[in-house]
């Protein structure tokens, strides 16, 4: 059997490993073609998934091709027209990690969808406009043209079931995984903070709801001031649209602290490696993710597999995927925040018991398990016919 892939998220622009979408495609990817070495894996790559990449994606792997039939100049014609030709001499099937379908392939196909939320919040993305195209046109048309819809939770689901309801009967759910790197015990021995730490990681962006988690941050501050000399908000992630009000937050409770702490308690880091991101995870006190909504909320899983104490929202999947093994917080209450932080922070079997539920619920999201799912869709979308 032979499966195409539109895999242009397989990496960021400049060919590393990047997140969200481009994370999960990874990830997919390497767990089957590692699973399944009779089936050939089609891959179409983006110019910064380079040969020297891909040789350390899955090495030794024998039954992945790589093509690139992107060309910058003529974006839409390569990735609409030139693509689905391609792809279609080797296959009828198409795999969509990203949740698109090329407007030219006419075969059998299934996508991923992982939110919908920039169809019901516009407001939390930038420049909305640049993106009505891929938004309202490609979105809604490859959700009806696919044959299966793997919705990465229940919450997902139930995007697209509002959304688009004629797709009901499409929509599988299948979880992600997450699978810990095999040099973290070594990233550990090296690490250079020498303080406790509150930490929040993920694009600094509205719908991170990080404004009110800074406010809470300082409302615990002001209760318990004698956490202050040793306790720091650690914000790791890339700026995104609309972080000016986060910044602007975290430097007045920084200014109302500088007697104390002239390097701020609240520290943003920026973007980090995949290396440093571990390190930090595995050496929080807390992990603190008050998001408005989240299609999946892989962070608090990645928390959870280092023994990490997981304050989350409640909103979208994070109930869903953090269960009984998070301290849930409602993500408007500032208060409620607060108090959150204080437990974890000075009530240690309230810390400990968290940690060992959240060992046991990362247990049910495995790489294996979401490659297994996927691949039985896939399989029995290549032998539907097509209507």
């Amino acid at each position: 059997m032979k499966i195409a892939v539109d895999a242009i998220n397989i990496c960021d622009v400049h060919g590393g490993e990047g997140a969200g979408i481009e994370h999960y495609t990874r990830s997919i990817l390497a767990h089957l073609i590692c699973a399944y070495p009779e089936v050939t894996f089609i891959l179409a790559v983006p110019d910064p998934f380079t040969s020297e990449v891909a040789k350390s994606f899955v090495p030794g792997a024998k039954n992945v091709r790589y093509l690139r039939p992107f060309f910058s100049k003529v974006p839409f014609f390569s990735r609409h027209i030139f693509l689905p030709l391609l792809l279609r001499c080797y296959s009828s099937v198409l795999f969509c990690p990203s949740g698109q379908i090329p407007f030219g392939w006419l075969g059998r196909s299934v996508i991923t969808v992982h939110d919908l939320t920039i169809l019901e919040h516009p407001e939390w993305f930038a420049d909305v406009g640049s993106q009505d195209f891929s938004t309202h046109v490609v979105v809604p048309r490859s959700i009806k043209r696919a044959d299966t819809i793997l919705a990465v939770s229940q919450a997902t689901q139930c995007q697209i079931e509002r959304l688009f309801p004629l797709a009901t009967e499409k929509i599988q759910v299948v979880h992600e995984g997450v699978c810990l790197p095999s040099n973290i015990s070594k990233s550990i021995e090296t690490f250079p903070y020498d303080r406790e730490y509150v930490l929040f990681l993920g694009t600094l962006e509205p719908r991170k709801n990080l404004v009110t988690a800074i406010k809470a941050f300082d409302a615990f501050l002001t209760n318990h001031p004698e956490q202050a000399t040793h306790i720091r908000f650690i914000l790791a992630g890339k700026f995104g649209w609309g972080a000016e009000p986060i910044e602007e937050a975290a430097n007045r409770v920084n200014a109302k602290w500088q007697f104390v702490e002239p390097q701020g308690v609240v520290q943003a880091l920026g973007m980090v490696s995949e290396e440093e991101k571990w390190r930090l995870l595995s050496c929080a006190s807390v992990f603190l993710f008050p998001s408005l909504y989240e299609g999946f909320g892989l962070p608090i899983l990645e928390a959870m597999s280092v023994g990490t104490p997981v304050i989350a929202t409640t909103q979208g999947a994070l109930s869903e995927i953090g269960g009984d093994a998070v301290l849930s917080v409602d993500p408007m209450d500032q208060e409620q925040i607060s108090f959150a932080i204080a437990q974890c922070l000075l009530v240690p079997e309230g810390a400990e018991e968290l940690r060992k539920a959240g060992k046991e619920q990362v247990k049910k999201f495995t790489w294996e398990r979401t490659a297994k799912e996927t691949m039985e869709a896939i399989q029995k979308a290549a032998i539907k016919k097509k209507t």
